[in-house]
């Protein structure tokens, strides 16, 4: 497949793969989130209301927030979001009109909770996203860097051929293609952990949305170590250092693990274990940025340094779904006496 692919051309009218895909995107994220709200007994209508919301605030969003980090690609803020035939966008800005959005919903009164349509909506997400990645398949917008030289790594999922500046093709870390997959094996985790949450209730603290929290703390750990190999990341005017996504990510998956330390605390007391996965916590976020500080210093150990940030964030993701399950009530069949160890009726007379 050729860069900045056509797929229609009918007189004026031209089609390119990179719309297509990112239009099934759209529709598969709003097939299976119907799916599942509808299954946790909501209303259709208001996964009806609530995509087209969620879709027009997302292009708005991630426009205006692309807008402030790249404002010299822009003539005027009314223009960067009037004007879509060039520029760019930043995800953060989607999961801002995502939360928005529900809210907007609960307000009309087309939902009853806004952690129940959240819930429904992260698995589809997944897709969403991951189908939006593999767009990039098919223009230049795969960008990394990463110079991947050894010939056996120089297709995908691994390398992507990229054309340089100079006219030259060269192979980089294939970012895009790689968190299409992981999205994809995200979406079935969340499809789970969206069942199994339907068999558990908490204890004390929020009763809806724990898939929604879920889903930002694994989809922001992943954006944390992927961000960092892309060459175009974006950027707050005060800050060339740390990357816009990686901060909401950072501040997300805190927020998060806060969340549900307060909650665990609140329905448990303040136990040991609770020391144990603050510290524990501490460390991987600070290891992260650490390793995040070092790769940008020393690039040649890009392997040594990604691995150990990979492994921070899936310690961070842990942690979290630690805390998640101390706010859980046990299921009623684990809780219950097994039928073997039931007393006999013969011993009830006794």
């Amino acid at each position: 497949m050729t860069q900045n692919s056509i797929a229609i051309s009918s007189g004026d009218l031209l089609l390119y793969w990179t719309g297509i895909v990112i239009a099934l995107g759209v529709a598969a994220w709003f097939a299976m989130s119907l799916a599942l709200y509808t299954s946790d007994r909501g209303k259709a209508s208001a996964m009806w209301l609530y995509m087209p919301i969620a879709t027009v605030l997302s292009v708005l969003f991630a426009r205006a927030v692309h807008w402030y980090c790249h404002s010299e690609q822009y003539t005027s803020f009314t223009s960067a979001i009037t004007d879509y035939s060039s520029g760019g966008f930043c995800l953060p800005g989607v999961l801002l009109a995502l939360m928005v959005a529900a809210v907007l919903v609960r307000l009309l009164c087309f939902t009853d909770s806004i952690g129940r349509l959240l819930d429904a909506v992260a698995p589809g997400a997944c897709i969403g996203i991951a189908l939006f990645r593999l767009s990039a398949i098919f223009n230049t917008t795969c960008r990394s860097t990463i110079l991947i030289t050894d010939p056996a790594y120089q297709s995908l999922p691994i390398g992507s051929a990229v054309t340089s500046s100079g006219g030259n093709v060269e192979y980089r870390f294939a970012t895009f293609f790689v968190q299409f997959l992981l999205m994809l094996a995200l979406a079935v985790l969340m499809v789970g952990l969206f069942a199994a949450r339907r068999r558990k209730s908490v204890k004390r603290g929020f009763r809806r949305g724990h898939i929604f929290a879920l889903f930002l703390t694994f989809y922001c750990a992943m954006e944390v170590v992927l961000d960092s190999t892309r060459n175009d990341s974006s950027f707050f005017p005060w800050n060339g250092f740390v990357s816009i996504v990686q901060i909401f990510s950072a501040v997300s998956m805190l927020t998060v693990f806060i969340l549900y330390s307060v909650n665990s605390v609140k329905a448990n007391g303040l136990r040991y274990w609770h020391w144990i996965c603050w510290v524990l916590f501490a460390a991987a976020i600070g290891g992260a940025g650490f390793y995040e500080y070092w790769v940008q210093r020393h690039g040649n150990l890009y392997l040594y340094c990604y691995s150990v940030m990979s492994v921070c964030c899936i310690a961070i993701c842990v942690l979290v779904y630690v805390m998640y399950l101390t706010v859980c009530e046990r299921p009623r069949w684990a809780a219950a006496p097994a039928p073997e160890n039931l007393p006999k009726p013969e011993e009830n007379a006794q």
